[in-house]
């Protein structure tokens, strides 16, 4: 039932409001910063739309720890959902650092690269160096991103894959903190069921608080990928 139920808010929304998102795209051209406002009320209904029918309940601990400058969120990735979740709850204008597979959605890839979102090609070197400049420009010019460093979601274990230690580049060359987060219960939503059978779940966020690898010992900020990483396993267990 909540599938039916999601299909048909999906359809219609996306039916509905499709005169809004072109308008938004358009406002792009005039002021990048008034197109990210837009977007973002656009994705947050829509996300709390979601949220609401597929029942879940949202549990977030240290958001506190989250500080006014721009940051680059790190953490963990169980689900499609992991998405919807944090774009529901990081109430502050942040993109998305995301495969280039992504861009074959083109309404996500139009909404997400709109909310100041970047793609990485890893099969190409040449553009995947390209966009983590593009990335550490947004990150200097005081927009934040959030990367999930495994690459991809993890299905098998509880535990984060090992963190691409290149992903914090981002951070180390733009010379700004680093928030760690932990998510769980997005792939009880349905990846741990199936599509056609979505069920509610209690999802936790935890956030750390921020590091700035400019101020670690040598020997973590040259492993600051493991570092990282086992700071987000210690928010999954708390």
């Amino acid at each position: 039932m909540r599938t039916i139920l999601i299909i048909i808010f999906l359809g219609l929304y996306g039916i509905v409001t499709l005169p809004l998102l072109l308008a938004i795209y358009i406002i792009g051209f005039f002021s990048k910063k008034k197109q990210y406002a837009w977007c973002k009320g656009f994705t947050a209904c829509l996300c709390r739309g979601i949220m609401f029918l597929t029942g879940s309940t949202i549990d977030i601990t240290g958001y506190e720890n989250i500080p006014d400058e721009t940051v680059l969120f790190v953490g963990n990735h169980r689900s499609i959902f992991d998405i919807v979740t944090l774009l529901f709850i990081i109430n502050r204008p942040f993109g998305f650092v995301g495969k280039a597979e992504v861009t074959k959605w083109p309404y996500v890839n139009m909404v997400l690269s709109m909310l100041g979102g970047l793609f990485i090609d890893r099969s190409d070197n040449r553009k995947a160096l390209k966009t983590i400049l593009e990335g550490i420009a947004l990150l200097k010019s005081g927009h934040s991103l959030l990367i999930f460093p495994e690459g991809t979601r993890n299905k098998k274990s509880t535990e984060p894959l090992p963190f691409k230690q290149g992903s914090l580049k981002l951070a180390d060359k733009a010379n700004v903190p680093i928030v760690p987060f932990s998510i769980r219960g997005t792939d009880d939503v349905f990846e741990n069921n199936s599509f056609l059978n979505i069920k509610r779940s209690n999802i936790k966020v935890n956030f750390g608080k921020p590091v700035l690898l400019s101020t670690l010992a040598s020997e973590d900020r040259k492993k600051s990928g493991s570092y990282v990483r086992d700071l987000v396993i210690q928010l999954l267990h708390k």
